[in-house]
């Protein structure tokens, strides 16, 4: 440190040389730290006794005065700055002439001081003195420091301490410098950034614009940090065009080294710390070069690739969109592609998921891909639908065909937050959806399954593939019980939980550690209306109706508030799903203590769509049911030691976002005198006469209640009456309804939990002996393993580095294969290697980063033989 070195001198003078007096002139005054020091706090060591005498504060006579009377034994350190008073006005010059004389070239102590071995750079520290005069900068400056650093290295350091960058390279002060200029996130783009402006007062303002232009080949006449960055952003989106001139801004594109643009804003995108800075300024810069009004003429294929501007997602999206509408559209795997990889780009990955307008667009993508499925599956469900065979037509739709009703709810449901937004990217897609939808699916499967009750099923209501739903306790849960006292059974029962909802409950499930899930379904009873689809999953022998309609288990009423007493012939019990959540973990042991059967009620979605005001929101509902249910499930498991839990519902549900038309109604004219139940989609009475607007049955047969009670139920997916919301119903035949799923779930112990695991693919570089010796290089990779319930996707940060700095661009790959051809896995990805030299002597590693978790996949080493810079343009 200075202060050491200073000392080390002054005891030479103090004691080796026995000086009493020595005075020192600091003319620049550059020491003063040092004197103030010493004199609050005395000198170290050896000159302890030594005393500060500064005469420019008490005047040369005094100081003459105390010297040579007032203390004529005392070690004196006289010190002075400024201009030397001439001899004729020195009151100490006899003094002088007898005393020691001490002098410090503070560019040479600061040389050592940084450790510094060049002799050469004492000039240029000199020059650096508005820097290098606080302590704290120079302690900063040190631990960045190499000894054989020069002038050009220097500088570059002493801007990495200034803009408070922890990486002394142009890219990172160049980062760190735009990061502070944003204030709640907003970069003042026509403000002169106050980092700069501390440049400029420590005298390294013209060693920064020298950066830049080394760095970038950017010059101008008067140089701004806000036409550096018109020109880095312009030049990445030019390079990007596919050859698209844009006349308007092309004067901003840099002459050479257009390459380490992009290199660079690669690079700020990935940065975790400085990644928003990025955003705030490609938004102040989009606004600032009308870059929506230049961008929109272009086709989408065109801007495909850009990561520049947030605004080109929106022209991506649309562009998806008009495909998807066109008479010939592009395969689903190249839109799914597409929509992947800009939904895990640096704009919508999940570090954005709490901002609404990129929450939106990320959500569009997903909305795009559940078209694309939806769409591809349309195109094909027409043989099924005209399969002329019960059994084939309610096994198609429990393997295969449910999955429409569950793209199209997917859509929907990613299609709204755009809405929310007020924009209309989605509207038209949202149309075609609805019209595909209900032409190509629902109408016909009314048709083809009503002709079907017709030929006689209705009359039979039996199914080899679906077991009857009123057998459930029968044939699932006492056979459970029986193998051993010790068993427990949990049945979480989900009002309207559809066979697509429990379908994708299942891929849930199935994507936990030691959790299980089997999917399976049950031929409903009919109507499907919750009374009698609730009562037929109880333990019974009987199900009968009262008087009032009610339906009966063995004689006792199976309404809400009487299910625990159904239940205790069975050591059963029942409760809410909002009764146990709301139970702490030893409450919730007390209750179910004793009981061997526990059923549990969940109601989310027919509580929110059975009422006119709120079905809008039934999708959401759906959302949330499968969060819910899943909940329920852990707290099952976990909580109460449950080694097998049954998720399954009274019924499912029918439900388009189109309101019905007239021609969705079947009109009944009259009201039967003896009508238990009136509802949308059933009627329930006594001795129902035929009725050509409705299909007539008996809950004997279809319920296999003892009593016969008749109903009608409309053809296909029509309805009664509209009265109270009728987008949302349920009570009729159509498959939606009355496949109602049964989902095992199990807890896995044991060598079998090992299987269970959940993880990501994994990724592989092919290829050994990597050796670049151009400016830019491409690698292969290939995903290791399909996309599975237990296999995740993985969105991979891939960059060439040397130690922890990464030396080309920053790409991301997704890999999201679940194919299982393992050349559709392969990906590649080509890397820019930022300009300058490389020795093939230095170890260089492409590295594969989890974007997640951040974790290292794997680091493959690579040659890079490039010993000389190069200024290549795109």
């Amino acid at each position: 440190m200075k202060a050491a070195q200073v000392d080390e001198a002054l005891t030479r003078k103090f004691v080796n040389e026995g000086h009493r007096l020595v005075f020192w002139h600091d003319s620049d005054h550059e020491f003063a730290d040092y004197v103030t020091a010493g004199e609050t706090d005395g000198l170290a060591g050896e000159l302890a006794n030594v005393q500060i005498l500064d005469v420019n504060a008490v005047g040369g006579l005094s100081a003459k005065l105390q010297l040579e009377r007032e203390d004529t034994r005392g070690q004196y350190l006289v010190y002075s700055h400024g201009e030397r008073m001439p001899a004729e006005h020195d009151w100490l010059l006899d003094v002088r002439l007898y005393s020691g004389q001490f002098q410090a070239d503070v560019a040479s102590i600061w040389l050592q001081e940084l450790g510094l071995n060049r002799l050469a750079l004492c000039d240029h520290l000199r020059a650096r003195t508005a820097f290098l005069k606080s302590a704290e900068r120079r302690r900063k400056l040190t631990g960045l420091l190499s000894t054989d650093d020069d002038e050009r290295a220097l500088d570059l350091k002493m801007l990495a301490v200034l803009t408070g960058s922890p990486v002394a390279t142009v890219f990172d002060v160049l980062m760190a410098l735009c990061d502070k200029h944003v204030v709640d996130g907003v970069f003042a783009l026509d403000d002169e950034p106050a980092a700069l402006a501390n440049l400029r007062k420590k005298g390294l303002d013209d060693a920064f614009w020298q950066c830049m232009q080394d760095e970038f080949s950017y010059t101008a006449e008067e140089p701004s940090i806000a036409g550096l960055l018109r020109c880095l952003l312009v030049t990445e989106l030019l390079g990007t065009l596919e050859g698209e001139a844009l006349s308007s801004v092309a004067q901003f594109r840099l002459p050479t080294r257009q390459r380490q643009a992009s290199v660079f804003l690669t690079q700020w995108r990935d940065s975790a710390s400085r990644g928003q800075s990025y955003d705030a300024v490609a938004d102040v810069v989009a606004e600032d070069l009308a870059m929506q009004s230049l961008l929109e003429p272009l086709e989408w294929r065109v801007v495909v690739s850009v990561p520049t501007f947030l605004l080109v997602e929106k022209m991506v999206v649309g562009g998806l969109r008009d495909e998807l509408l066109a008479e010939v559209r592009p395969s689903q795997d190249e839109i799914l592609s597409v929509a992947s990889v800009r939904s895990e780009g640096h704009w919508l990955s999940s570090a954005h998921g709490d901002e609404p307008e990129r929450a939106a667009l990320a959500a569009a993508y997903r909305a795009i891909g559940a078209a694309a499925r939806l769409f591809d599956l349309l195109d094909q469900v027409g043989q099924w639908l005209q399969s002329g065979d019960a059994e084939e037509l309610l096994a198609g739709y429990r393997d295969q065909w449910h999955e429409v009703d569950q793209q199209y709810r997917i859509f929907h449901t990613c299609a709204a937050p755009a809405a929310s937004q007020g924009w209309n990217l989605l509207k038209s897609l949202a149309e075609s959806v609805e019209g595909r939808y209900d032409q190509q699916f629902e109408q016909p499967l009314g048709v083809s399954w009503s002709a079907l009750l017709d030929q006689g099923f209705l009359q039979q209501w039996l199914s080899t593939s679906l077991p009857p739903q009123q057998r459930f306790y029968q044939r699932v849960i006492a056979p459970y019980l029986a193998e051993s006292p010790k068993r427990r059974a949990f049945v979480i029962i989900s009002d309207a939980m559809r066979f697509e909802v429990a379908s994708e409950l299942r891929d849930l499930v199935n994507g936990r550690y030691r959790y299980e899930a089997q999917l399976s379904g049950m031929l409903g009873v009919l109507p499907s209306y919750t009374g009698l689809g609730m009562a037929s999953l109880l333990p019974h022998d009987r199900l009968d109706y009262n008087a009032r309609g009610e339906v009966l288990a063995d004689g006792a009423s199976t309404a809400a508030g009487n299910r625990t007493n159904v239940l205790a012939g069975v050591q059963g019990i029942a409760c809410t799903a909002k009764e146990l959540e709301a139970m702490k973990k030893q409450e919730a042991r007390d209750f179910v203590s004793g009981h061997r059967v526990v059923y549990i009620y969940h109601n989310e979605i027919d509580a929110v769509g059975d009422t006119a005001s709120t079905e809008a929101g039934t999708f959401d509902a759906v959302t949330r049911a499968l969060d819910q249910v899943a909940k329920a499930v852990r707290r099952c498991v976990d909580d109460l030691n449950a080694t097998r839990v049954w998720v399954t519902a009274d019924h499912g549900f029918l439900f388009q976002m189109a309101a019905p038309v007239a021609t969705d109604r079947s009109k009944l004219l009259d009201k039967p005198e003896k009508t238990l139940k009136h509802k949308k989609r059933y009627v329930i009475g006594q001795s129902l006469n035929a009725n050509p607007a409705a299909h007539c049955g008996s809950t004997a047969t279809t319920a296999g209640t003892t009593d016969s009670v008749d109903f009608w139920i409309p053809r296909g997916a029509n309805r009664f009456h509209f009265t109270g919301g009728a987008r949302f119903v349920h009570g009729g035949a159509m498959p939606q309804e009355v496949v109602v799923p049964l989902l095992a779930i199990s807890e896995i112990s044991g060598k079998k939990k090992a299987a269970t695991k959940v993880g990501k693919v994994g990724v592989q570089v092919l290829g050994n002996r990597h050796r670049v010796t151009t400016p830019s290089c491409r690698f292969d990779l290939i995903q290791t393993e399909a996309v599975s319930d237990r296999r995740k996707a993985v969105t991979l940060r891939v960059a060439l580095y040397e130690d922890d700095q990464p030396v080309s661009s920053v790409e991301r790959l997704v890999f999201d294969s679940a194919s299982a051809n393992t050349e559709d896995r392969q990906r590649s990805v080509r890397l820019e290697l930022r300009a300058g030299t490389f020795d093939k002597r230095t170890p260089y590693f492409l590295r594969l980063h989890d974007t997640e978790t951040e974790r290292e996949l794997c680091a493959v080493p690579v040659v890079i033989d490039r010993s000389f810079s190069f200024d290549d343009d795109f």
